[in-house]
């Protein structure tokens, strides 16, 4: 009896810390998607403002914004996806293991995204840019003191063809 209480316990620590995660990241979401100004208008013309609002994880000192906040994004994915191994590790029904393993799996998923349109954006001449993929929704972040309208219709372009979603549902930002 005593080992079956172990076990069951420990079930609602991984499933507490697995909320508390989840919980902190949709803070920092919410604080990201917050500080990107930019807005689309329905004829799919954007205007892009420069990002006025510092990250709360991120001391305004830190020398570079980009650096800074890819290592950050690294290491809370590293967490989420330890704890969702854990959970697969322990699961004790098939549903349960699967659902983690589907949330590892779009998780990487949206990683691969965020890296390729990041490198495309580069590559367009860009001095970097950080990318955020959601279900409905990408922000992207841009080092530049500002964007011309072209710039946003490429950059907006590059983030449809890879993530497949519509112009309406993409907010750009400066950042220098």
């Amino acid at each position: 009896m005593k080992i079956f209480t172990f076990h069951k316990k420990n079930r609602y620590v991984v499933f507490a810390a697995v909320l508390m995660v989840s919980i902190v990241i949709m803070m920092v979401i919410a604080n990201i998607e917050s500080m990107l100004q930019a807005k689309v208008n329905h004829s799919n013309a954007m205007q892009v403002a420069t990002m006025s609002v510092a990250d709360p994880l991120i001391p305004a000192s830190s020398p570079d914004f980009f650096i800074e906040y890819r290592l950050e994004r690294d290491k809370i994915r590293s967490e989420r996806s330890d704890l969702l191994r854990e959970s697969i590790k322990n699961a004790k029904t098939d549903d349960s293991r699967n659902q983690a393993q589907d949330t590892v799996l779009k998780m990487i998923a949206e990683k691969q995204k965020e890296a390729e349109m990041e490198s495309l954006i580069k590559s367009r001449g860009f001095a970097d840019a950080l990318v955020f993929v959601r279900e409905n929704s990408v922000s992207a972040v841009i080092k530049t003191t500002s964007l011309s309208q072209e710039e946003v219709i490429q950059i907006a372009d590059v983030i449809t063809r890879i993530s497949g979603v519509k112009a309406e549902n993409i907010s750009i930002s400066a950042k220098p």
